[in-house]
């Protein structure tokens, strides 16, 4: 973004939006955990930001910096620190030559999830030292003690409530409607455009809670299991297997990459024998027959809904299938990879899924060749699949235009001095000029003697 320094001056307004519910809890955080890192100056911009009478309406940035008694420099050094940390979201707008800002305010990190970001952790523990941290660390994060003969027989939800396990895997439109309206939080990590918003954690550590795995231990790998969740499409009860057959007996302790190799395995022997998927999607040349205009065709229609409703390594199984091949184990670990790194929904992977192995003919999936283009359409900021289908039509544009030949190198001439010019016979007689009549008969005999020596050769 632009640095809006030069733009920022005290009779430039400006509006002030709440992205997030603030709860006292948010204030506690804000107070104890980020001020020591962005500074009272930070802290209390913000609260003057939140505090302010009709926010939502216009009001010149002179009136901000008199509640806070600071000028536009401090101001501006303090409005980066809160962009830095999360806590704000600056836009600016030009609009009949007038410019104004739009400060959205967002809530601060739940304390379990401060504690876990690398940047604000090791700030915070820089600023106010291990001791200090620590105890921070217990007081946010406070963890309940049971007493030796305290029985747990709290219900869970599936104790208490009837659920239909066919209306979880197809939710009403309505639910799913309002759903994809719903803000993003952007304060914990999100795997873009996947379904992990519908995988109870709760529920899992409930499923667990029971048996001899450590759920505590299992916290520090929730990455790992939205990743899994999101690559395969596990719900709740079978994760927990997956879970256990990947923790030691012994010593409980769970092993990760166990858990990847056991939930790889178990995919690639539940989809060997099963028969090819009944989904339509299109054929191999839609993408290179589509229309050049803005209008999606069928195929492209069709390949975009099963994007948008499969998960990556069912919608990849799906393709193999249909070709008579199968998943490698290689291919798995392209596919997670790329879901981890979160770059994309999982649409806009499914699809480049698709251009590698159907529209590119390709048998198997290249772990070069699909870093290559998802860094291509990171960095060109593709997060859609009708992005990514517009994408690749250009690109075969492109490729199959006829390339123009290379301009032919021109021949480079050389100039060759006069003397090299001169027929042979010339030169003869310019070297014979210059020797003196002895010289010149001596020469003369010895061209005598070898013709001579010549015509006896032949003779012979």
């Amino acid at each position: 973004m632009e640095d809006s320094w030069h733009q920022l001056k005290p009779r430039t307004g400006f509006l002030v939006r709440l992205a997030d519910r603030l709860t006292d809890q948010s204030w506690q955080t804000l107070t104890q955990l980020y001020q020591p890192i962005i500074g009272p100056s930070a802290a209390g911009l913000y609260s003057a930001l939140f505090w302010l009478p009709e926010r939502a309406t216009y009001k010149r940035h002179a009136t901000l910096l008199g509640l806070l008694g600071m000028d536009l420099a401090h101001f501006y050094e303090a409005r980066l620190r809160l962009e830095a940390a999360g806590l704000l979201t600056t836009k600016v707008k030009t609009a009949n030559e007038l410019t104004s800002f739009v400060y959205e305010l967002r809530a601060p990190l739940q304390p379990a999830d401060f504690f876990r970001d690398d940047l604000l952790s090791v700030q915070l523990l820089g600023v106010v030292g291990e001791e200090v941290y620590r105890s921070l660390v217990t007081h946010n994060t406070p963890q309940t003690t049971d007493s030796a003969d305290e029985v747990d027989i709290t219900k869970n939800f599936l104790d208490v409530f009837h659920v239909d396990g066919q209306e979880l895997k197809q939710l009403p439109a309505a639910i799913t409607a309002t759903r994809d309206e719903l803000p993003v939080d952007a304060g914990a990590p999100v795997l873009k455009g996947t379904n992990h918003d519908d995988f109870d954690f709760k529920l899992l550590g409930d499923i667990l809670e029971h048996s001899f795995i450590d759920t505590r231990a299992l916290r520090s790998q929730r990455q790992l299991l939205l990743t899994e969740h999101a690559t395969y499409g596990l719900d709740e009860v079978t994760m927990a297997r997956y879970v256990g057959e990947a923790t030691d007996l012994a010593t409980n302790q769970f092993d990760p990459e166990q858990f990847k190799r056991v939930i790889a395995q178990s995919f690639g022997q539940q989809h060997r024998a099963q028969p090819a998927a009944s989904e339509q999607t299109p054929s191999a040349a839609a993408l290179a027959q589509a229309p050049t205009d803005q209008h999606l065709s069928s195929a492209e229609q069709a390949l975009i809904k099963v994007a948008n409703t499969t998960v990556p390594a069912v919608f990849l199984q799906a393709i193999k299938q249909k070709r008579g091949g199968y998943i490698t184990d290689g291919e798995q670990r392209i596919i997670r990879d790329q879901v981890s790194r979160q770059l994309f929904p999982q649409s806009v992977l499914n699809v480049l899924i698709y251009h590698m192995l159907v529209d590119s003919d390709k048998p198997t999936l290249s772990k070069a060749l699909m870093d290559s283009i998802a860094n291509d359409w990171s960095m060109k900021k593709i997060q859609t699949p009708q992005a990514a289908i517009k994408e690749i039509r250009e690109h075969q544009q492109t490729a199959s235009k006829p390339r123009r030949s290379r301009n032919r190198q021109p021949t480079v001439k050389e100039t060759l001095p006069d003397w090299a010019k001169k027929p042979a016979e010339a030169q003869s007689q310019t070297t014979q000029a210059k020797l003196s009549p002895a010289q010149q008969q001596k020469l003369q005999e010895r061209i005598a003697r070898l013709q001579e020596r010549t015509a006896d050769g032949k003779e012979e």
